[in-house]
Order: C-alpha cells, then structure tokens, then sequence
C-alpha cells in the first residue's frame, strides 16, 4: 500500500547516493524485528528566507549473505557491483514549508514512513528480497552496472 503525501516527491535509492553519511543529522535509530538496523537522517535545509526543504532519508545497511540466492554465481555478480554490504535507502521530501512548520513537516513524513513501511522492513525476508532485487535489476539491466565490474575487475 503506497500513501500520497501532498507535495511529497520520493526517492528510491539503490547505492550510496548521499555519501558522507556524517554530514547529515541522526534523528533516530530504530532495530527492526529480523535484526536489520533502520537509521533516520535530516537531510532538511533552509531554501529561501521564510521558507525550507524538509527532507529524510532512512538507511539500512545490510550484510550480503550467499544464502540469499539460488546459485553462487548470482551471489558473486552481486557481491562484484555492491561488494558484501547492501544498501536500502528511502528518501521523503517537501518543499517550500513555512520554517515555523518545518519540524511538524518533518514529523509527519517520519509517521507516515513508519506507519505504512516498517512491518514490510521487518519482515524475516526483507534482506533477501531486497538482494533478489538488485540481482533481478543487474539481469534487466546490465548496462547500469557494465562499467561498475570492469572498474572492481580492473582493480583485482
């Protein structure tokens, strides 16, 4: 079930896309029921003079495991693109928010996520499922991911 938030724009992530994790403000860490670590960041920033981008982007790193697939050359052209941690980032955005409602924003986004998204996060097969995504998205679309194992071959 998907639930449209007025003026949200989403963002699925597949890779690190953020890079340095440390600039960015922890809002809160939450263990999941299978084990799995979700981490909730501020990515908010003010855009004009009365006004701000409220922004969250929620990671969770995930350990590569070979039992995730059915044969070891799947595991292998995962592990060769992603290397043995996976990455599921979400992100949630609005623009334009009065400052004074920023936090309120910001809360609602986080509700929202929380309500509709963690039981599917929590499920026992989620980290498997995930892995089996990225592995289907390497086999539709190999061009993506072409350059990314030449550059890891080439280091070898």
């Amino acid at each position: 079930m998907q639930v449209k938030l007025k003026n949200a724009k989403r963002r699925r992530h597949r890779a690190n896309t953020h890079g340095d994790w440390k600039l960015v403000k922890l809002i809160e860490e939450i263990i999941l029921p299978n084990g799995l670590k979700l981490n909730i960041f501020d990515l908010s920033r003010e855009i004009a003079a009365p006004t701000v981008k409220v922004e969250i982007a929620l990671k969770i790193d995930i350990a590569l495991n070979e039992s995730f697939f059915s044969t070891e050359v799947d595991y292998l052209q995962v592990k060769n693109i992603f290397g043995d941690k996976l990455i599921y980032e979400y992100t949630l955005e609005r623009a334009y928010i009065k400052k004074e409602k920023g936090d309120i924003v910001r809360e609602e986004l986080i509700n929202t996520f929380k309500n509709n998204s963690l039981p599917y996060l929590g499920t026992d097969n989620f980290a498997k499922k995930f892995a089996l995504s990225l592995l289907r998205d390497i086999k539709k679309n190999p061009y993506k991911y072409s350059c990314k194992e030449i550059a890891k071959h080439d280091q070898l």
